[in-house]
């Protein structure tokens, strides 16, 4: 009776042990079974995350393409001598709009106008825009017929007597007397750069003949001249509101109103804030745009045309005397234009440049021609470019310079970098030259 009851309390225990081992069996496969799904996960989400790393890599090229060759543009368009002749299309954005204007400061679409002339340089470049009146010759020029190795570009740096120049060449700009010099420089001059407005064949012109002249005194005229606090309103309505806002972020916004105000701005005592101390700066080596004769300078002006161009130039300080030579070089007379000249008058004068507007203490003239150091170097390049002055006569304007900033006219170098513009000349000139 004890046995029978020992044994059945046994059962009850193999029973139980039997139940162990396969629960046992059962918890190792599914383990297994668990681990299996992992590795097969993780395997798989490296598979997808290459794939997806790829793919981010492939959308990241272009990126890096342009990235490497905006850089590589940069590197290479640090100075004239370092370019390369490339041609572009220009990029077409709002800005770039925007930066071609005429008299209003609105772009002149060319479907507003029936034009029956040959199509201009300046519109092969922006298709859609026409050259503005402003730009052209009177027809009695014959500049069609152009002998071959004459055809000239006049280029046109603000502030320099441009205007008077560029009326006694026939062009129509702004001239309230227009007297047609004689001899062959106003007939092959045919076409004009004037800021943003290039309007020369570079596949056809020979010459580039610019007009220079001593750069503080080109500075001077154009902080003056673009300076619109005697009329805000009335600059605003002439010419729009896009310039006026270039303008009010140096005249309105800084205590700018005379150029000792923007030479005090760079001395270390000034109590400007670094904003206003920066656009001083700015509105002197062009960096920036709060006006079109500050910005398009005597670098803009050099960079945008041919690397190898022949260059000749008109000083404004010796005007008749350079005349005299371009007009011998294109093979015209040498005294086409006497001593005492009566033909080529003086159009869009400064007014507003007399008196205290031209006053610089020492040491704002100091500072000044201390940021003005770059393009006084770049004005002694053009002159020493130019094929109808003498070494003499550039000594002659070296030495005008060292008058007012004798440390820049003997300098070959400067403190600061000379200025990276390939943005300003991919917006304004169309393309790098």
């Amino acid at each position: 009776m004890h046995a029978i009851e020992s044994k059945k309390r046994r059962l009850p225990f193999h029973q139980l042990a039997r139940s162990i081992k396969k629960n046992i069996v059962v918890v190792v496969f599914t383990c297994l079974f668990f681990v299996c799904l992992k590795i097969g996960y993780q395997i798989g989400t490296n598979l997808v995350g290459d794939d997806e790393d790829r793919s981010r890599s492939a959308l990241r090229q272009p990126q890096l393409l342009r990235q490497q060759t905006h850089h590589h543009e940069n590197r290479e368009h640090s100075s004239r001598n370092q370019t390369q002749i490339v041609s572009r299309q220009p990029q077409r954005s709002e800005l770039t709009q925007q930066m071609h204007h005429h008299g209003n400061g609105k772009p002149s679409p060319r479907n507003q106008t029936q034009v029956s002339r040959p199509v201009h340089p300046y519109e092969k470049i922006w298709p859609g825009l026409i050259v503005p009146d402003y730009m052209l010759k009177d027809p009695q020029y014959g500049i069609e017929s152009v002998p071959a190795g004459k055809k000239a570009c006049f280029v046109h740096v603000g502030k320099t007597a441009g205007s008077t120049v560029g009326c006694s060449l026939g062009f129509n700009l702004h001239c309230t007397s227009k007297v047609q010099a004689p001899g062959v420089l106003p007939h092959y001059t045919t076409n004009m750069f004037h800021a943003q407005m290039y309007d020369c064949d570079d596949e056809t012109t020979t010459f580039f003949i610019f007009v220079v002249r001593h750069p503080l005194d080109r500075w001077i005229s154009a902080f003056n001249y673009d300076n619109p606090s005697r009329d805000w309103e009335g600059f605003r309505q002439q010419f729009g509101e896009k310039h006026f806002k270039f303008r009010s972020q140096l005249y309105a916004e800084c205590p700018f109103n005379t150029i000792n105000d923007v030479g005090e701005a760079l001395s270390a005592e000034s109590n400007v804030t670094n904003v206003c101390k920066r656009r001083a700066e700015a509105s002197i080596d062009g960096t920036e745009h709060f006006g079109c004769h500050h910005y398009f300078n005597y670098q803009f002006h050099l960079e945008a045309i041919p690397q190898n161009a022949t260059i000749m130039t008109l000083r404004t300080e010796h005007l008749i005397e350079d005349w005299n030579s371009v007009e011998y070089n294109l093979g015209g007379g040498k005294e086409v234009l006497g001593q005492g000249n009566n033909i080529i008058a003086h159009n869009n004068v400064n007014k507003a440049s007399d008196g205290k507007l031209k006053y610089l203490s020492e040491q704002s003239q100091r500072k000044v021609c201390e940021k003005l150091c770059n393009e006084i170097q770049t004005y002694k390049k053009i002159l020493q470019l130019s094929i109808n002055l003498s070494e003499k006569q550039v000594q002659e304007s070296v030495d005008e310079v060292m008058n007012s900033c004798p440390i820049e006219a003997l300098a070959t170098t400067c403190n600061d970098p000379i200025p990276n513009i390939t943005d300003k000349l991919i917006y304004s000139r169309g393309y790098m030259a």
